[in-house]
Formats: structure tokens, C-alpha cells, sequence
């Protein structure tokens, strides 16, 4: 509008040289006319020019014939000077969602797959938004800012996620003891590092705000793993069982055994009418009677 406010500045001012040079009355009058309409219409798309509206939530990179000035300005109406311009960078809330089916598949422990489902609030910062604009170009229809989250954001998201779950071993997570495989706490355990790689990678142009992770899913191969690995545990854990309760069972019959022969020695030594006392030793024998004290 500038440029074009100019060009009608320039066809007034012709317009009124011609009205002070002509000395035809036809030519004046309509000298005179192309001059009113001509340095009124230069005004208003000056004026115009010079007000721009930056949308709710969105920051305003002031720019001077498409280069970028280092000033941003906030939402709403603002005034420049009519040779600049105000671009929209959007500095309202953005969400990297991937949850239910539509989770990330990286690579963990042992080369296995695990799907996880993750949701990442996080939103431009305003003081980078000038050198951000300037870096990234529209293509196939996105906007600058679209590009720069396909292009930067996205993809640092997507090494993080890789990154922090390449030690991840979902049979850390089976119980030891009964074999049972519950859902690993990703929150619990996850969402810190990811928050910090993710401001190491991004904090100069964005800020994470939260992190949430849903329950893992794994493809097959890492599902067998897991079933086999529990079925192991509950077989060794059945074998201390049935190791246990066998020595258990020898140590009864032991203790039975000794009981009889002791039983039987008492028996016989109140029928001789002599003491108990030799039955109480460590060696008892069936096989021959107690003697007789002379």
C-alpha cells in the first residue's frame, strides 16, 4: 500500500503542476480534480500503511521492505512507519500430540520396538521469532511458522524420544516374583529427561511445557519376550517351591524314623524294667535288647 501510496502522490503533484502551468479552463478544472482525488487517496493508503493487526496470542515481526528488523511487537493494533511491515509468528500454545494409535515407534533395549504415546505442550518464544522468520521460507503452502515446526521442532521431538528410550527394557518391568508384567510409569520415569533434552535441543527457541506419556505398546516379537521371560520366572519360582516342600517332606521322615526307634527302646526297657536311659543316646538299635545290669 506504501509503494502504491506513493505512485498517487506522485500523479497528484503532476496534477497540480499541470493546474498551475495550464491556462486552458478545461484542463485546469480537471488538473485540479485528478490533484484532490489523487493527493487524497496517497493519504489514506499512506495512513493505511502504517496500521497493522496482529492476531490474539501471536507475535508481530516488524520488517522494512522484507528484511526483518530485530522488533517484535505484541497483539492487537499497531502503528509502523509506512515503509514497514508487520508479520504474524504465532506464540500461542502448540501441542506435538501422538497418543492411542497414532504413538511413536522407537527402537529400545535388545533392537525391540516399543510404540509410545506421548502429548508435548509447548510454544514459541518471542524473542527469537524475528531470526526465526527470516530462516525458514513458505512451502507447498505452509506458512513460516508451519515450516519451522515440520522442520525444527518436530524432528528434535523425534531424536528425544528415540534418544531417552534406547535404554528402555520393558522386562526390567516384569515382577520377579510372580512373573507378572504391569504397565511401566513412563511419567515416573520419562518425563524429566524428556523435558530436558528437549530444552538442551530447543530453549533458545521454544519452551516445553508439559509432557505426558500414556502405557508403552510393543510389537510382537517384544510381546513373546515378555510372556516368555514371566513364564520363566514362574517355573523357577515353582521349582524353590517344590525344592522346598521335597526337603521339608525328607526332613518329617527323618524325624518320624527316629521317633519309632526311640519309642520302641523305651518299650522294651520298661518291659525288662531297667532305666530309659540308654534310649536317650544318639545311636538306638531295634535289633538288640537292652542287657541287663549285673
Amino acid at each position: 500500500m506504501f509503494v502504491f501510496g506513493i505512485i498517487l502522490a506522485a500523479v497528484a503533484i503532476f496534477a497540480l503542476l499541470t493546474a498551475l502551468m495550464t491556462k486552458t479552463g478545461k484542463v485546469r478544472r480537471n488538473a485540479w480534480a485528478t490533484f484532490s482525488v489523487g493527493l487524497f487517496l496517497s493519504v489514506v493508503f499512506i495512513a493505511t500503511s502504517c496500521i497493522s493487526v496482529v492476531p490474539t496470542r501471536n507475535v508481530g515481526i516488524v520488517t522494512t521492505w522484507g528484511k526483518p528488523t530485530g522488533r517484535t511487537t505484541g497483539a492487537g493494533l499497531q502503528w509502523t512507519a509506512p515503509w514497514e511491515d508487520i508479520n504474524d509468528w504465532d506464540a500461542s500454545g502448540q501441542t506435538y500430540t501422538h497418543l492411542g494409535d497414532k504413538c511413536v515407534w522407537v527402537t529400545i533395549a535388545a533392537q525391540r520396538r516399543a510404540c509410545i504415546p506421548v502429548q508435548i505442550e509447548w510454544s514459541a518464544k518471542a524473542e527469537n521469532a524475528p531470526e526465526n522468520w527470516a530462516a525458514y521460507r513458505e512451502v507447498d503452502g505452509l506458512s513460516r511458522f508451519e515450516v519451522f515446526v515440520e522442520r525444527r521442532v518436530n524432528p528434535q521431538i523425534n531424536g528425544a524420544m528415540t534418544s531417552i528410550f534406547a535404554s528402555f527394557d520393558p522386562l526390567g518391568a516384569v515382577d520377579v516374583r510372580s512373573g507378572d508384567a504391569p504397565a511401566p510409569d513412563l511419567n515416573k520415569t520419562y518425563k524429566e529427561p524428556l523435558i530436558k533434552a528437549l530444552t538442551e535441543a530447543l530453549g533458545d527457541e521454544v519452551v516445553v511445557k508439559s509432557v505426558a506419556f500414556e502405557s508403552p505398546r510393543y510389537d510382537e516379537p517384544t510381546t513373546q519376550a515378555i510372556s516368555a521371560y514371566g513364564q520363566k520366572i514362574l517355573e523357577a519360582r515353582n521349582l524353590e517351591i517344590d525344592k522346598a516342600n521335597a526337603k521339608t517332606r525328607a526332613e518329617i521322615t527323618r524325624t518320624d524314623s527316629s521317633v519309632d526307634q526311640v519309642a520302641r527302646c523305651l518299650q522294651i526297657a520298661e518291659k525288662l524294667g531297667k532305666e530309659p536311659g540308654l534310649c536317650m543316646g544318639g545311636s538306638v538299635s531295634l535289633t538288640r535288647p537292652v542287657e541287663t545290669a549285673k
